[in-house]
């Protein structure tokens, strides 16, 4: 194999991984860290290029799939973070029902604690935070 032919090999390797990356990204976006798959998969598209003035078809798609799964990610992300603390300082109710939940989750959390351990564990926990 010659040099050039080496490189064609490797450049089709790197559109093809970025492909897979793309669209583990997209598959990722409920469930994992999506952003590390669509950085990757950004990085070997622009990679897979090389001295080219194009890219090959699977780098292509890998970047797009790539940018779509960054792009859904970082919508997802922003939304379960901004949503909930727009509506907790904007939404007295949505307040409300936010601090009941989290009274309940203590409660139970005092509740297990003292089941396991008894009341005096439970009572140098609380001397202990009280500072």
């Amino acid at each position: 194999m010659s040099q050039n032919e080496n490189r064609e090999a490797a450049a089709e390797r790197l559109a093809t991984a970025s492909m897979v990356l793309g669209i583990i990204s997209i598959i990722s976006v409920f469930c994992c860290c999506p952003f590390i798959f669509s950085a990757i998969g950004i990085v070997l598209a622009l990679l897979s290029k090389g001295a080219e003035s194009v890219l090959r078809p699977r780098a292509k798609t890998g970047l797009i799939l790539s940018v779509v799964g960054l792009a859904v990610s970082v919508i997802l992300l922003v939304f379960s973070v901004v949503f909930p603390v727009f509506m907790y300082q904007t939404n007295p109710e949505f307040r409300k029902n936010f601090v009941d939940q989290y009274q309940d989750a203590l409660r139970q959390d005092e509740e297990l604690l003292r089941n396991a351990y008894g009341d005096d564990v439970y009572e140098q926990m609380k001397d202990l935070f009280k500072d």
